[in-house]
């Protein structure tokens, strides 16, 4: 080994924080240290060196703790070429452009799955075992937040609201099961005619969506549908998607004050996805198919609302359209007013 293969380093004896300026060469199969004091020779076995990060120095390690602090990274290249060192696969593909891309695509397209499935099924897991008191005081104080900012009590008579919770009370399972619910009204010039359910079942129903109706049969479909949603627990799902550390830090904890203040803006805003949208569908569906009553009552009420959310789109109920409408969760869709007029 001549010393074209030697090079400049800082050498620290891993004990104190003084550096020592030395030469590092390879001699006979041995690591070779001297100057300022410090004569060291090593076995190339109890050698490590450390991988190349960009500009910043590169260390040389012993066993003891000592290392050599290397900045000329092209001296250090070729003194571990002339040992016959070659650097580790991943370490060799670190190097290169393609490789970094093609890691950086393959992270997104990761996270873009893990968002897209992972994150739904396991938020349709965790919703099955999320304890009932819990989703009671969630949306107790979710009901409670709304009340305060968006509603205004009910201006339909007590006799009307009581009429319509029991006939839809009356309705019979179509699978032996009942969903446990309540049906409470609100009128809400900001939101207008709409309706929908928070995580324990009660379901919100509006003035200007009864307002909206031409019969309390389409009223009932509007409630079958929220009730597929109550079964599924979708909102449960939706908020857990949307708040999976919040919602795990406080189930934890034990305090969901602070993040039931943040649920009434996330139902306003969020945005059932047409799986869910087609579960809750399909159940009201069967509810109203099993009660004698016709699934295309739902359909005529989605395009009611289109026309009432989009008054001057006109054509709306044809369009497949995704904006935001029916409390920015329930896309009327030409498919899906299509499936309900074919399920009859």
């Amino acid at each position: 080994m001549t010393d074209a293969h030697a090079i400049a380093c800082r050498y620290f004896d891993g004990r104190t924080t003084t550096p020592h300026a030395v030469t590092l060469r390879v001699e006979n199969g041995d690591a070779r240290i001297e100057g300022d004091g410090i004569e060291r020779r090593l076995p190339l076995a109890e050698v490590r060196v450390s991988e190349r990060m960009g500009a910043a120095p590169r260390l040389v390690s012993f066993a003891d703790g000592a290392y050599c602090e290397v900045r000329d990274h092209a001296g250090l290249d070729a003194l571990l070429a002339a040992t016959g060192f070659r650097a580790p696969m991943v370490a060799r593909l670190q190097s290169r452009w393609s490789f970094a891309l093609a890691a950086l695509a393959g992270c997104m397209g990761l996270v873009a799955l893990s968002y897209l499935y992972v994150l739904p099924w396991a938020a349709e897991q965790a919703a099955e075992h999320i304890p009932r008191s819990a989703m009671e005081t969630l949306s107790q104080q979710t009901l409670a937040a709304m009340d305060e900012h968006l509603f205004k009590p009910s201006a339909l008579a007590a006799e009307r609201r009581e009429a319509l919770a029991k006939r839809f009370g009356l309705l019979a399972p179509p699978d032996g099961d009942k969903v446990p619910h309540a049906i409470v009204f609100r009128l809400s010039p900001a939101i207008g005619a709409n309706a929908f359910a928070l995580p324990n079942g009660t379901i919100v129903v509006t003035d200007e969506l009864v307002d909206l109706t031409d019969s309390d049969d389409e009223i009932l479909a509007v409630l079958a549908h929220e009730l597929g949603h109550v079964q599924r627990r979708h909102a449960l799902r939706q908020i857990l998607q949307g708040s999976v550390v919040g919602l795990v830090v406080a189930w934890y904890l034990g305090d969901i004050s602070s993040l039931a203040a943040a649920i009434p803006a996330a139902l306003l805003q969020a945005r059932y996805s047409r799986e869910l949208e087609r579960e809750a569908d399909a159940y009201g569906a069967r509810l109203l198919r099993f009660n004698g009553l016709s699934p295309a009552l739902l359909a005529s009420m989605l395009e009611k609302l289109e026309r009432v959310h989009h008054p001057g789109d006109p054509g709306t109920a044809a369009k497949a359209q995704s904006r935001s409408d029916y409390l920015s969760s329930h896309p009327a869709t030409a498919e899906r007013i299509r499936a309900l007029r074919e399920s009859r």
